[in-house]
């Protein structure tokens, strides 16, 4: 063998010992991030977190300026925050210890030059060690080793691409729970200041007052005695301001106080009062001013009672109305006979029949029934035509008060309305006159005695409530 053809065979038997610059195997991409990473300072031996460490220091360095800025209480939980980052530190380190590379076949069977045996050998024996195939070999070894390295590459940067993915979610979870636990501490340190206990004696004081204004544990009538006491309750209930008991307590300061002015109101109307512990006194007159207008307090109990007894003193205003027409008429009437002169004894007692037979006339007997289906078969005593028929017996007269007062109880208890009604004299019975009430619809409601002012329906129970 000539002596170039060993040197040739020499120089290709070092080849794969060639030390190549790092610069030359990196791509674009990565030359970009070594830059990077040596500008940062970072070294070859630090972790994936180190490096990050050092990449990000001013972002790092900016947060801890801020997190120097919290309270006592704050820079716990900091601490507690870089103690965890500490312990994923030690476990990134770990694990990527236990992936560092796998070393290329090169880097563990590395070529070596031909020794001076080697060299010495004959030509013709090198030649029947067939070369073209040996180099193939080491092609197939090389590019073997490429891929190894390639696959070695990869796997190092799927791991990266990994642990990086990994200390991102945990930051993630860590901040998030950081930020979980500042909301949750805000919102306890609100609930405390605005929901304070109050002194539970000042809500027992509260309450027994409150409940002293009612006459019954269910709180549907009210004590006209208790009613000055109002100024007493306020005052507990500002003892109450700022506690969670404070908001329950106004509510039923206000509704109590709603319903005392509506009763205030409404009895103000009246020349006494017309409700008096929840109950309407029917005998109370309203004053001859008084203006009623509807009320309503949220008590239904209540709200029924105002009804009635706003009811009664309208009723009571049309009556005085009606009563002083007639008057006025029966004064005309009076003033007519006395400048007549009668000549005769008999035209003198036709006068006075006439008169008497104008002023029952005038009862008011509400609307017509012509037309009407009248229920007369409901009624409580039986009918008399020939009593009827009797228009001028006394017994017909009313006793003073007695129709405008069972008017006004059927208003207030919403059997009629206003003067919508149906009045018919039904019989005479032991000198009293008789008479059924009708709603317009010719409805019967009850049969009521003109003199007494008893009336009874046919209402259960009442059937032997009958007055003769």
């Amino acid at each position: 063998m000539s002596k170039k053809r060993r040197n040739r065979h020499k120089k290709e038997g070092q080849e794969p010992q060639f030390d190549f610059d790092e610069a030359k195997e990196l791509t674009v991409g990565q030359a970009i991030r070594k830059n990077e990473e040596v500008e940062a300072g970072v070294l070859p031996e630090d972790s994936i977190l180190d490096k990050y460490v050092k990449q990000h220091k001013d972002e790092i360095e900016a947060d801890k300026f801020a997190t120097r800025q919290y309270k006592k209480e704050e820079l716990v939980e900091t601490q507690s925050l870089d103690d965890l980052i500490q312990e994923m530190r030690e476990a990134v380190e770990e694990s990527e210890a236990s992936s560092e590379e796998v070393p290329s076949s090169e880097d563990i069977l590395p070529s070596l030059p031909l020794d001076d045996e080697e060299q010495g050998l004959d030509p013709l024996l090198l030649e029947d060690e067939n070369p073209t195939e040996m180099t193939e070999e080491v092609e197939e070894e090389q590019n073997l080793s490429r891929l190894e390295q390639e696959d070695s590459e990869k796997k190092s940067k799927k791991g990266f691409v990994l642990t990086a993915l990994a200390l991102v979610s945990i930051i993630i979870c860590v901040s998030a729970y950081y930020v979980y636990r500042q909301v949750n501490r805000s919102t306890k340190e609100i609930e405390t200041s605005q929901s304070t206990t109050a002194n539970q004696s000042d809500v027992d004081d509260f309450n027994t007052l409150y409940d002293a204004f009612y006459t019954d544990s269910n709180k549907t009538a009210l004590k006209n005695s208790q009613f000055d006491k109002l100024s007493q309750l306020k005052t507990l209930l500002d003892k109450l301001e700022g506690s969670r008991e404070h908001t329950l307590a106004k509510s039923k300061y206000d509704s109590l106080a709603t319903q005392i002015k509506a009763i205030q109101d409404v009895n103000a109307q009246f020349e006494k009062p017309a409700i008096v512990d929840g109950v309407l006194d029917t005998n109370a007159k309203a004053k001859s001013d008084a203006k009623f207008t509807d009320i309503k307090t949220g008590n239904t109990e209540l709200d029924k009672v105002l009804d009635k007894a706003i009811s009664l003193g309208k009723s009571q205003q049309t009556n005085a109305s009606s009563s002083s027409s007639s008057q006025t008429s029966s004064s005309s009437s009076s003033q007519t006979s006395s400048n007549t002169t009668s000549e005769t004894s008999p035209s003198s007692s036709n006068a006075a029949s006439n008169e008497t037979r104008s002023s029952r006339s005038e009862v008011n007997m509400g609307v017509s029934s012509a037309g009407v289906a009248v229920q007369r078969s409901a009624s409580r005593v039986a009918y008399n035509q020939s009593a009827i028929d009797d228009s001028n017996n006394s017994a017909w007269d009313f006793a003073d008060g007695v129709l405008e007062q069972i008017l006004a109880t059927s208003r207030s208890r919403g059997y009629i309305t206003g003067d919508q009604y149906i009045l018919e004299r039904v019989n005479i019975v032991n000198g009293n006159g008789y008479y059924n009430l009708y709603k317009p619809d010719g409805t019967y409601l009850f049969t009521l005695n003109c003199k007494t002012g008893y009336f009874v329906g046919n209402g259960a129970g009442h059937a032997d409530d009958l007055d003769y």
